[in-house]
């Protein structure tokens, strides 16, 4: 009887062991994507890009670098700090305002005259200050022209 309580105290301290540490931590690399493009009446466009992480862990996002080209023309580059976490498995989405390029400032105006869609790419690179990582991230897609919304492709 001895034995067995024993051996049962052993067995449960090591299941108590192998639980306290928690799920694995990984880190993969995060993908950003266009959720939404809208003309303004000034002709600058509001991008709103969508964050994606894929890890275990929240992400502090510290710099967001890269190239938006919509229509196989280069609409511009941004290099700035989104101050944003994203949750473990979770997305998150920021606005940024710019000044297109005017063959793209063209080529979106023909896709909304069109209701066409559009192909875009957005590549660059992704920092995290927690925990730090830079990674690469180039992602192609379409937007389309949302009906009822003028000026707004999604």
């Amino acid at each position: 009887m001895r034995r067995l309580t024993l051996a049962l105290v052993l067995l449960m301290a090591t299941v108590l062991t192998a639980c306290s540490s928690g799920p694995p931590k990984r880190v993969y690399p995060p993908q950003a994507s266009v959720q939404e493009l809208q003309v303004q009446a000034d002709g600058n466009w509001v991008v709103k890009i969508r964050i994606r992480s894929f890890s275990t862990v929240p992400m502090r996002f510290s710099r967001l670098q890269g190239t938006l080209s919509v229509g196989g023309h280069e609409a511009g580059r941004f290099d700035f700090d989104p101050g944003l976490t994203v949750g473990p498995g979770s997305a998150e989405i920021i606005e940024h305002r710019m000044a297109p390029s005017p063959a793209a400032r063209d080529a979106v105006a023909a896709a909304l005259a069109g209701r066409q869609s559009l192909r875009y790419q957005l590549a660059g690179r992704l920092a995290s200050s927690d925990p730090g990582t830079d990674d690469a991230f180039d992602y192609p897609s379409r937007l389309d022209p949302v009906p009822g919304l003028e000026g707004v492709l999604r």
